[in-house]
């Protein structure tokens, strides 16, 4: 990673430029001024800021030349300048003056926004050592950590930091409805959140210390700050407990980009120059009175100067052989105090201190305001204040313990400080001295009273030796609930609730969060107490050790991270890979034929195939092809003569004993002749070793037919056969000599002059004879040029006519081959034939090798899995890898969630995600090898040359080629796909054995059971409500566990009894249900789609929005009873009525916040219900801006995902009863209309994208005044509005509907031009 020297040369404004020098080698001669000021910027490493026209550049070009000379050469120089002209500018001024090392200028239009890795960087970087660039180029590879800084860049670093990504702005933007808008502002404004305040007071407390104790202490405090963070977020640490995940994240990507410029060596080091004058003073004091008995206290303001100076002590020459030091700080006595990243000091290591300064181990403690008073601490014969105490108490309380005789009171004054207070504080001691013991006793007592309570156990794992104490226990257990996943309405927090057990005692029990398993959600403590503290201490151990033994506490006593320990192991070798990596070259299936024939030493092992070739179905040619190897089923070959003719090629197995009974060097004489017909030009005359062999069908001996075609006649022969008898196929290619052979077909013959046809391609006119001329004319055809009959050729190719053009040919000055027509028909086709037997072969080599284990009964699935759509071939795999993935998602969630019974749904989505993401898939077929399987070459037939054996054994070795990661993943999806095509989710697990072989993939049937037999053992005590019955006929399925009903409508801010847990475990289940449900029916509709429109149709089915209306949607009624009541007894009239029910009434929650979501929701779903139904029955597009205005919160979504997922496991995983349930709430109705056609797919901004063509498009939201605080959008194509639209609820229904009217705009101004063209012509 690249490192930014301690004192970087930059210029702070555009007046610094001076004018570039028009030769590159004119030298800026520094004059005596300048040198001064280089020389000040190097002792006070200091920034110098001069007028305009000083010559501060070449300051900056001399500070860097020094920097370069003294840096190491792993760091980087950075200079930066305001905008890009400027630093454009000063590149080359710094490249002319210092041409010895290489430099680099890094702008924006250099597309540094899209170097999202570290490999970027250091390719970019290697061998650079001055990097020329704006501002900003530099603050974002800090803050993502590509580049590193020294501390003294850190205020710097913070003030240029954006305040929209920190965690709490974040979090405040993702819940509009619950935020504060003031609040927010003022947190904005003044950066008052608690990530700019740790970074701040982290920067603030750097500077102090810089000041107080020098730049080396401020180094080693910087780096031990950080150090302690990173350690601390990666272990779990208590200290850091109550920062969330976002807040981590964000401190680490802002502090770590500055460790890199603290060296080792530099903090090993220490000099007199890197220490401030105090502490040189106080260094020099503590050598001239150390004894042998020296016992001391050094009081200092800060827990930071604590321990920074200890460490100072520790290691300065002069001290640390004299002093054994130790530290001791007050402890904060707020369970809720956040962990501060710029307090080193651990209280917990400090148990022993005063105990060490006792018994002589330590003789110096370093210490604030702590050790003042209400602590027993050994008399000391030396205190040391390194700062002036702030007020009497302290000097008093400080000398107090200074108790030996003769000891010594020090106080450090700097030479301005005012001495005379100090007369008068020992003026005051005496008097105060009593008051102050009187204190401490009474502080003693209280102390006595409070530890006669404490108690004491312990929890020891013996695996790892962690131990759980009772005074730990509740720290502990809030930093488990902390690390839940959670919505906006849940309270992650344990509760605890007190029991009388006697007259003055208590005992405690405790309540983690719903989303945690039932069987470990709640604990008791053991013993009675007679303080609300120790008894909930008691729970919380109880509890925590509860959370151990079910597998939701590691060994080392820390919440376990999402994933496995096999998981864990392929996260850990998965490297950040580039999004194109180096794979093997393209797999050559002939190089093992070439093989297998040279292992082969006479015909006995060859197989013969025959291979035919009809056109309209009437048979044209026929051959035998010998191969020492089998060959898969090859379907019909069609090949493209031109785009009016279509020959097919057939290829079928023949018998043994036919191919035993040829003679090799014979069949390849054969074979030469054949091709030698149409590639006589590019065969090598003293080659024979054809890798495939070509013989005559029919029976007929391959030496006689060689013999009897060999060669050529003479085309004026001709004109002694009798022509009406002569068929034209049964001669061969005519070749006329006055054009170097050129060759043609004969279409038939002309007695006399005629006239003659001219290509309309634009090509010269047809050769010919004048109108003069009389005799027998041959009427020919150009043979086509073409070697590639596998793609189609469009009839406006100009390359290659839809018609074959005649020409009239003297007879004397042409050749006939004897070689009949319909064989070099087939010798034309080889090429395109061979290549299709290719990748069959590549495919059957797959199979036989890295997929044994498979048994594919199609083979076509798995050619068509590995190849690309680069390659043109009929298929490629973007069908099947769109089923594989759903296939692959389904499997693994299903695993992982019986796997692991008890994990919350993050944890398993965090799992998911990472072992079906790019990477890991693409680092799994790199691991078996199945990059060289991949089909990614175009045949294209040019410069094709017959294939020898010998060149293939030597054209397979060393070949290389590069691979996006995402075809590497996405080949193994489609290999997925294929096998769930070929043989259902047993086949699909097959082939993840292989790819995944860490995860435990087990039969789809007893993972269904296992999640079954889960749910039914931990039910058991569950009551179903009666009117849960209602919910049943809703959905239309009748559960046999009735808790899974319950769970599913249950959210996670739920309090009560009745109840297993929240349902976000069966929505993780349900989501992947619905997508292998839609994603199947979509891929098995006939005709097939395109890969997009199947991605468009998916995307629009599983839409937030579209499952939450159709929740809203689906509603039963209830019967109810009115009644009016008359003037007289008994004067009742009753009516019977029905009042609607929906699946959200059913949700069970303790959530203010989902109660009024609720109530908003539904009064926008009454206004927009009609619109969208009938758009939905047959409208022409997907009502995306009606349902984007309907603006639901997730959980609408999330129960109807999770009632899929709760009837999955009750019906023991039928997908067919899930799709009864969604056939029922609408998605598979809708679902069918869109595969049937007539709807458009596109979502209105993506289709406002392609209508705009070229020009850009920009969204720009504002809000609207009123009451309601609306929002408005207006939208932009190039630089025009095109249209305005307001009364929005959300960003993006108003950016939905103005891209709807947009695209309007744009449609109507396109109709209206093409209605001008045609009135025009």
């Amino acid at each position: 990673m690249a490192q930014l020297p301690l004192a970087n040369a930059y210029s702070d404004d555009a007046a610094c430029a001076i004018k570039a020098p028009g030769n590159a080698a004119d030298r800026l001669q520094p004059r005596a001024f300048q040198y001064e000021m280089l020389e000040e910027s190097l002792r006070g490493n200091v920034v110098v800021a001069m007028d305009t026209g000083s010559g501060k550049t070449l300051i900056a070009i001399l500070r860097i030349q020094a920097e370069l000379e003294r840096a190491a050469p792993e760091k980087l120089v950075w200079f930066l300048a305001p905008h890009v002209e400027l630093a454009t500018q000063q590149a080359k001024v710094i490249a002319a003056q210092i041409p010895s090392v290489q430099t680099r200028l890094l702008v924006g239009a250099d597309g540094v926004e899209h170097w999202g890795e570290q490999w970027i960087w250091d390719e970019i970087l290697l061998g650079i050592r001055v990097v020329i660039s704006t501002h900003q180029v530099l603050l974002d590879a800090l803050i993502h950590g590509f580049v590193q800084m020294l501390v003294t860049e850190l205020s710097r670093l913070r003030i240029g930091l954006n305040i929209e990504q920190d965690p709490y702005v974040k979090k405040m933007r993702a819940y509009p409805a619950s935020c504060d808008s003031v609040k927010l502002q003022k947190a904005i404004l003044g950066r008052k959140t608690y990530c700019q305040e740790q970074l701040k007071n982290l920067s603030t407390r750097a500077g102090t210390i810089w000041t107080e104790l020098g730049a080396w202490a401020a180094d080693w405090y910087i780096n031990a700050c950080i150090r302690k963070f990173q350690l601390g977020i990666e272990s779990n640490s208590t200290d850091f407990y109550s920062f969330d995940e976002g807040e981590k994240v964000y401190l680490e990507q802002c502090l770590s980009s500055i460790l890199a410029g603290i060296t080792k060596e530099s903090l090993l080091l220490i000099t007199d120059a890197g220490l401030s004058g105090k502490v040189l003073h106080l260094i020099e004091f503590l050598a001239s009175c150390q004894t042998s008995d020296f016992t001391g206290l050094l009081f200092v303001r800060t827990r930071a100067e604590v321990a920074v100076l200890a460490q100072l002590l520790a290691v300065y020459p002069r001290t640390k052989a004299l002093y054994n030091v130790g530290t001791f700080v007050g402890a904060s006595s707020s369970a809720s105090r956040k962990g501060n990243i710029g307090d080193l000091v651990d209280v917990r290591r400090q148990i022993d201190t005063l105990d060490d300064l006792r018994i002589g181990r330590k003789n110096l403690v370093i210490t604030t305001s702590a050790l003042e008073e209400g602590i027993d601490v050994t008399a000391c014969n030396t205190v040391i204040c390194f700062d002036k105490p702030p007020n009497l108490k302290s000097v008093i309380q400080r000398r107090g313990r200074a108790r030996q005789s003769e000891s010594t009171f020090v106080i450090m004054l700097a030479e301005n400080d005012d001495a005379s207070i100090i007369t008068t504080w020992k003026q005051l001691e005496e008097k105060m001295q009593q008051q102050y013991m009187d204190e401490m006793r009474q502080l003693q007592e209280l102390e006595t009273t409070e530890e006669a309570e404490e108690g004491y156990r312990e929890f020891i794992v013996e695996k790892t030796g962690a131990k759980l104490l009772l005074a730990d226990a509740v720290s502990h257990l809030y930093h488990f609930c902390a690390t839940l996943t959670s919505g906006p309405s849940s309270n992650r927090a344990p509760v605890f609730m007190f029991h009388a057990a006697g007259e003055e005692l208590l005992t405690a029990r405790v309540s983690l969060p719903i989303s945690v398993d039932a069987s470990v959600r709640e604990a008791c403590g053991k013993s009675a107490w007679s303080t609300e503290k120790m008894a909930k201490r008691d729970a919380a151990f109880e509890a925590y050790v509860q959370l151990y033994h079910a597998v939701l506490i590691s060994d080392n006593l820390l919440p376990i991270k999402a994933f496995d320990e096999a998981i864990t192991e392929i996260k850990s070798e998965i490297a950040k890979v580039p999004s194109l990596v180096e794979v093997a070259g393209q797999f050559n299936p002939w190089c093992l034929v070439a093989r297998q024939w040279h292992a082969s030493t006479d015909s006995s092992g060859l197989h013969c195939f025959e291979v035919s070739l009809d056109c309209n179905h009437e048979l044209v040619a026929a051959m035998q092809m010998l191969l020492p190897c089998p060959l898969p089923p090859i379907p019909i070959v069609p090949l493209y003569w031109n785009a009016l003719t279509t020959f097919r090629a057939r290829i079928y197995p023949c018998s043994r004993l036919m191919a035993n009974s040829i003679d090799r060097d014979i069949a390849a004489r054969s074979t030469a002749l054949l091709l030698c017909s149409i590639f006589r030009h590019r065969m090598d005359a003293e080659k024979t070793d054809f890798v495939a062999l070509f013989v005559p069908s029919k029976g007929e001996d391959p030496n006689q037919w060689t013999e009897r075609l060999a060669g050529t006649i003479n085309a004026d022969k001709l004109k002694q056969i009798d022509l009406s008898t002569l068929s034209v196929n049964k001669l061969g290619i005519i070749r006329d000599q006055s054009q170097n052979g050129t060759p043609y077909v004969l279409n038939g013959f002309q007695i006399g002059s005629g006239q003659h046809e001219v290509d309309p391609t634009g090509g010269q006119q047809d050769k010919g004879t004048g109108d003069d001329e009389a005799g027998l004319l041959l009427q020919v055809s150009r043979f086509p040029k073409r070697t590639d009959f596998l793609h189609k050729v469009s009839e406006h190719n100009q390359r290659a006519p839809t018609k074959t053009y005649k020409e009239l040919l003297k007879p004397e000055s042409c050749e006939v081959d004897k070689l009949p027509l319909p064989y070099s028909y087939s010798a034309a086709m080889v090429p395109s034939i061979l290549h299709r037997v290719g990748v069959h072969l590549v495919a059957a080599h797959l199979c036989n090798s890295l997929l044994a284990a498979t048994v594919f009964e199609d083979l076509g699935l798995v050619l068509t899995a590995i190849t690309t759509s680069a390659a043109q071939e009929p298929t490629n795999y973007q069908r099947q890898e769109f089923l594989g993935d759903s296939v692959l998602k389904f499997l693994t969630s299903l695993t992982l969630a019986s796997e692991h019974l008890r994990w919350p749904e993050g944890h398993l989505t965090r799992a998911k995600d990472h072992i079906v993401s790019n990477a890991s898939l693409a680092k799994a077929a790199l691991a078996v090898g199945l990059d060289s399987f991949i089909v990614t070459e175009t045949f294209t037939g040019a410069k094709w040359k017959p294939l020898y054996t010998t060149d293939q054994i030597i054209a397979s070795t060393g070949q290389r080629r590069q691979l996006s990661t995402k075809t590497l993943a996405d080949v193994v999806e489609a290999l997925v796909g294929a096998a769930f095509i070929d043989g259902g989710f047993a086949k699909a697990i097959a082939i993840l054995r292989i790819f995944l072989p860490r995860v435990l993939w087990s039969d789809v049937g007893d993972r269904n059971e296992v999640l079954y037999s889960g749910y039914q053992a931990s039910t058991t005590s569950i009551t179903y409500p009666p009117h849960f019955s209602q919910l049943e006929q809703l959905v239309g399925y009748t559960f046999q566990l009735k808790s899974l009903a319950l769970e599913a409508l249950t959210d996670s801010s739920y309090i009560g009894s009745n109840v297993t847990t929240s349902y976000e475990r069966l929505e993780f289940l349900g989501d992947v249900c619905l997508d292998i449900i839609v994603s199947t029916t979509s891929f098995n509709h006939e005709p097939p789609m395109r890969t997009h429109g199947l991605h468009l149709i998916r995307s629009a089915v599983v839409n937030a929005d579209f499952l939450a209306f159709l929740c809203l949607n689906l509603h039963g009624s209830v019967a109810r009873a009115n009644f009016t009541t008359g003037n007289k007894l008994n004067d009742v009239s009753l009516s019977e009525t029905s009042v609607p029910i929906q699946i959200w009434n059913f949700m069970r929650h303790a959530s203010s916040f989902i109660r009024q979501a609720q109530q908003d929701v539904l009064k926008r779903y009454e206004s927009i219900r009609m619109p969208v139904l009938q758009s939905l029955q047959n409208g022409p597009h997907i009502p995306w801006a009606l349902l984007a205005r309907l603006d639901a919160p997730k959980f609408f979504s999330d129960i109807v995902e999770s009632l899929i997922g709760a009837i999955y496991i009750d019906s023991h995983g039928s997908l067919s009863a899930c799709e009864a349930f969604l056939d029922k709430l609408g998605v598979m109705g809708y679902l069918r209309r869109l595969l049937q056609g007539g709807v458009a797919l596109y979502h209105p901004k993506e289709e406002l994208g392609q209508l705009a063509d070229t020009e850009s498009v920009r969204y720009e939201v504002f809000r609207e005044g009123g009451e309601e605080k609306r929002l408005g959008c207006v939208v932009w194509v190039g630089e025009r509005e095109v249209a305005r639209v307001g009364d929005g609820v959300s960003v993006l229904e108003v950016e939905t509907r103005a891209a709807e009217e947009a695209g309007r705009v744009l449609k109507g101004e396109m109709d209206g031009g093409m209605k001008k063209r045609k009135l025009d012509e």
